[in-house]
């Protein structure tokens, strides 16, 4: 399933090593993860979330306040993939790993056989995912290039993270599925309105953005209000780009407030490959 992303030869694990016959080897982190990302790959000297976000993230999550989010992910993934076998999920975007270890747990409480790799280009990220958990495959690699056979996965997720269509087909499995989460126009309102002049309220066209290569199978839409006490609020905004777009004054408006009521507005999208027709 792994590949090698210098030769893109299938990788073999040995004990805390993963090789291919071209003599190229990853060696296993003490932390529990392999990092499959090539330095030409970097766009900077450490991509992705740093570890500020990734604690705030880590921190908001594990309060809860999108544990409604992660069960209807799992949900539409058990119903998906119900009574199959052998089945390969990858978490695209994993970041530290939150919605990866759930779906783990919420598919082996249905006796699903599965195995599931949880992806991220941050190593900030995967360093906090592998204190999730050590028993999932946590990797360092290039989403846009990820260190997989073609066509092997049957579910893959992309929760929240920038679509990239292209990468997305090239992973899916002919009979798999890839669940979209988005944001949905009214998403933290309360928040856009507070830190915005003019805040824009767009709802972000999954469906148009996998056009090419998928089929849209359903769609799932959440729309509920969370609670946060002024440590999640902190939490919130420094996890997304919210808090460098934001005034120290807006945010200490924020987080004078002993709770701020926050309309949280989501999409989950599943979708289906789209056949490949050969010219005759």
């Amino acid at each position: 399933m792994l590949t090698c992303p210098v030769c893109a030869q299938p990788l073999t694990r040995r004990e805390k090593q993963l090789s291919c016959d071209h003599h190229h080897s990853f060696d296993q982190a003490k932390q529990g993860y392999f990092n499959l990302l090539l330095n030409q790959a970097k766009k900077s000297k450490q991509p992705g979330d740093n570890s500020e976000m990734v604690n705030a993230r880590s921190r908001f999550l594990n309060a809860g306040h999108y544990q409604s989010i992660s069960d209807a992910i799992n949900q539409m993934a058990i119903d998906l993939l119900w009574q199959q076998q052998d089945t390969q999920v990858l978490d695209l975007g994993c970041g530290e790993g939150y919605y990866t270890q759930r779906l783990h747990h919420a598919l082996s409480d249905h006796q699903i056989d599965h195995d599931i790799y949880g992806l991220d280009i941050s190593k900030e990220a995967i360093k906090a995912a592998c204190r999730r958990s050590k028993d999932l495959n946590w990797l360092v690699a290039n989403g846009k290039k990820a260190p997989f056979s073609e066509h092997g996965m049957h579910l893959t997720l992309n929760v929240f993270n920038r679509i990239m269509p292209d990468a997305l087909k090239q992973l899916c499995h002919p009979e798999g599925r890839v669940i979209v989460a988005s944001a949905g126009a009214h998403h933290l309102q309360q928040l856009k309105e507070a830190i915005y002049e003019t805040p824009k309220f767009v709802e972000f066209d999954a469906i148009a953005a996998m056009g090419q290569h998928f089929k849209h199978e359903q769609r799932q839409s959440l729309d509920f209000v969370i609670k946060l006490p002024p440590a999640s609020t902190q939490d919130l905004l420094y996890m997304t780009p919210h808090a460098w777009r934001s005034s120290p004054q807006t945010q200490q408006t924020l987080l004078s407030q002993p709770q701020l009521a926050l309309r949280v507005q989501i999409n989950l999208d599943c979708f289906s490959p789209i056949a490949e027709t050969t010219a005759s």
